[in-house]
């Protein structure tokens, strides 16, 4: 009889509940925001290696998204109305966080869901870029804020 891991929504109901902690106006150390990005990128790479494999097509598309959000998306992901207070800084509340989490697990749930029903997209070379440049877009939206809240503090 098979049973219904229950790790997925453990894990969902983490990231939620660190969603909901960002929503609120928090002091933070830049540091802890940097902290939060290497673990989202972590996660969304380890996403792409696991499934996909350690191949050119998969890391780079990857690579490309995660650059382009960094790159360009510190207007979208920075945070706004920010304060310092001595070594830290006063963020208000923001959404944008928790659906950024949230779309790593989606990704990473529908990825896993396609691998285990051996869904014939998965071996399709523009199906594999776009799914991987998705999980390199969405982490480095961490890494965009998080670069934003250090130059703010420095």
């Amino acid at each position: 009889m098979n049973t219904l891991p229950l790790w997925p929504f453990a894990l969902l109901a983490t990231l939620v509940a660190l969603g909901y902690r960002q929503s609120r106006e928090r002091l933070v150390r830049p540091r802890t925001l940097a902290r939060l990005a290497a673990a989202m990128l972590a996660l969304s790479l380890y996403g792409v290696m696991s499934t996909f494999g350690a191949s050119l097509v998969p890391v780079l598309a990857w690579a490309a998204g995660f650059a382009a959000s960094v790159r360009l998306g510190g207007p979208v992901f920075a945070p706004r109305g920010l304060a310092r207070e001595g070594e830290a800084v006063r963020m208000p509340g923001s959404w944008v966080p928790m659906g950024l989490m949230l779309g790593i697990f989606v990704a990473r749930f529908a990825l896993g869901f396609a691998t285990g029903t051996h869904a014939a997209v998965m071996d399709e070379p523009w199906f594999v870029a776009t799914a991987c440049a998705v999980l390199g877009l969405l982490s480095g939206g961490f890494a965009a804020r998080a670069a934003a809240v250090r130059r703010f503090a420095a």
